[in-house]
């Protein structure tokens, strides 16, 4: 068993040394620095030391793992409210070559959680709801650290610990350097266009800041004063730092239910889409879950978009 402590100030540049060793040469790979792991994870009001183990070999830091209780950070602080009774694995840091390493670090997140009181545990990636406030910013909301299905071995030491399948997801994209798909979306926006205007329905954007990743900007279809389909767009600002390409994620699409069917989902991103460009954007990027049937077909039929990625998140249910 690989000899663990927790966090101390002291420790994190091995933490970044870590990080840099053990993703190197994955897709989308983001290296770090001390001031990353500093002002995205060390320095956020619900960052605890003890839920932060690092493994070390005399001097130099191995990996680590990160866990707590699962919670939704999207709410201002007052509102947050921690499920102790459900935990979350929020990253864990070593190359993929070292299976024991792996197996300790995932052995001792479960372990802590288990004490902690957790009556289930998710792995999962680091974009996904419980794990923001930490890697969301420094993996872009979308990438490494998080369980991306290229990691082959901590997917399948989690399958030995007892770890099942709880959800897949795809990473589609669309790179607008693909001029002749660029002119067919606009098209179909400019078919839709005048539906929207019958309607009486106008088109605004603003800007959305969020604690978690750059700022982004809504927009939005409103009628009178009712906001009646949204989304929000914004750079994934490390990406175009280490690849020099200016890629660009989608979140949050919704249409108010009274408005569904009419095509303004897809309207609503292709204004966005727009706008991004215009912004600057080389390529747009969302998640879907594989299973939401709705969201995947207008996704990849309706506009177009192609998968290039693929995660899952794994729970594992513990002694009551």
């Amino acid at each position: 068993m690989t000899d663990l402590q927790a966090y101390r100030e002291d420790l994190l540049p091995g933490l970044a040394d870590a990080w840099n060793r053990a993703f190197v040469g994955e897709p989308n790979f983001v290296r770090v620095g001390e001031a990353d792991l500093q002002r995205h994870v060390t320095y956020q009001d619900s960052f605890e030391p003890a839920n932060l183990l690092v493994a070390r070999s005399g001097d130099r830091v191995l990996g680590f793992v990160h866990f707590g209780p699962r919670a939704n950070f999207w709410y201002h602080a007052s509102q947050q409210r921690a499920n102790p009774a459900e935990g979350q694995i929020y990253v864990v840091v070593a190359p993929e070559s070292d299976r024991s390493l792996l197996r300790d670090l995932l052995t001792a997140g479960v372990e802590h959680l288990a004490d902690a009181g957790a009556r289930r545990v998710l792995l999962g990636p680091s974009w996904v709801h419980g794990a923001q406030p930490f890697y969301n910013g420094i993996a872009g909301a979308y990438e490494f650290p998080g369980l991306s299905s290229v990691r082959h071995t901590l997917i399948e030491i989690a399958a030995q610990a007892g770890f099942v399948p709880l959800a897949e997801y795809a990473t589609p994209e669309i790179d607008f350097s693909d001029r002749e798909r660029l002119a067919a979306l606009r098209g179909v926006a400019q078919a839709l266009q005048p539906r929207a205007r019958e309607w009486g329905l106008r088109l605004r954007t603003r800007p959305l800041a969020s604690p978690f990743f750059a700022g982004r900007t809504v927009a939005e279809l409103w009628h009178g004063r009712e906001t009646i389909a949204m989304t929000a767009y914004g750079p994934w600002i490390e990406y175009a730092h280490e690849y020099g390409r200016r890629l660009f994620g989608i979140t949050s699409v919704q249409v108010a239910p009274r408005w569904r069917g009419k095509g303004l989902g897809k309207l609503i991103m292709l204004r966005a889409m727009e706008a991004a460009l215009k912004d600057g954007a080389e390529a747009v990027h969302l998640h879907v879950w594989r299973d939401n049937t709705v969201a995947w077909n207008l996704y990849h039929r309706a506009l177009d978009f192609q998968p290039t990625y693929s995660w899952v998140t794994l729970v594992k249910q513990l002694a009551s």
